[in-house]
């Protein structure tokens, strides 16, 4: 999804100055798994893995000691750094990425072309991420699901990162003159839209389910008021 969008922005149209964004979550991983000068460059690392591999297996089935042992990270590191262990990690990770969603959204939505081809052009490219690599799903539904039962903290992660998305796709929708609920609840099906689509072709094997996702999106939002 993170690098879909970032194909995105490369085949859009130069940008246009816009209203001032409100609600914008920019939970950069860099605040949260630290600085450079303040945290060890393993745990970074491990970060990355640690991406990779919720995205794919999901988080009870991502261990600890997997990690550590890929990130070449001692375990006393990573506690003291996220005393509450894989939790704190992985909700970390969730606002890290998060957050890179939200303001890629922002810069892709921040051009000339309606929003609805721009939703198009984004399931299109997740749908061929798919045909790739059935694994490569949402980086975020993995972690969401289990967060549940598994966390308050990764919940309250994952929740931010679903908010900030629909609160990206509905302040481009007020710029456009949508009422604020319409925007509101048009993005937020939107954004349901895509993630509902992107479960059920990953577990049926073809894009039918995001094909399907790409129509009803342009039906919400080709609207006119």
């Amino acid at each position: 999804m993170h690098r879909d969008l970032h194909r995105v922005g490369r085949i859009q149209r130069p940008s246009r100055p816009r209203a001032p964004a409100h609600g914008l979550f920019a939970h950069n991983v860099d605040l949260h798994l630290g600085a450079a000068t303040q945290r060890p460059r393993g745990l970074r690392r491990a970060s990355r893995i640690h991406r990779h591999l919720f995205r794919r297996q999901g988080y009870a089935a991502t261990g600890v000691n997997q990690i550590l042992a890929a990130a070449d990270v001692k375990a006393g590191s990573l506690y003291h750094h996220f005393p509450d262990g894989k939790a704190e990690l992985a909700a970390a990770v969730v606002d890290g990425v998060g957050g890179d969603i939200a303001r890629l959204l922002r810069t892709v939505l921040a051009s000339e072309r309606p929003p609805a081809e721009i939703v198009a052009t984004w399931i299109d490219l997740l749908a061929a991420g798919l045909d790739g690599d059935q694994r490569d799903g949402c980086p975020i539904e993995p972690i969401a699901t289990e967060s549940v039962n598994a966390s308050a903290q990764m919940r309250d992660a994952a929740a931010r990162a679903f908010a900030g998305w629909c609160t990206a796709v509905a302040d481009r929708l007020i710029g456009d003159g949508w009422p604020h609920e319409d925007a509101a609840q048009t993005a937020q099906a939107v954004i349901a839209l895509i993630e509902g689509a992107l479960i059920l072709s990953r577990i049926a094997g073809d894009r039918s389910a995001l094909d399907a996702a790409k129509v009803a999106a342009r039906t919400l939002l080709d609207r006119r008021y």
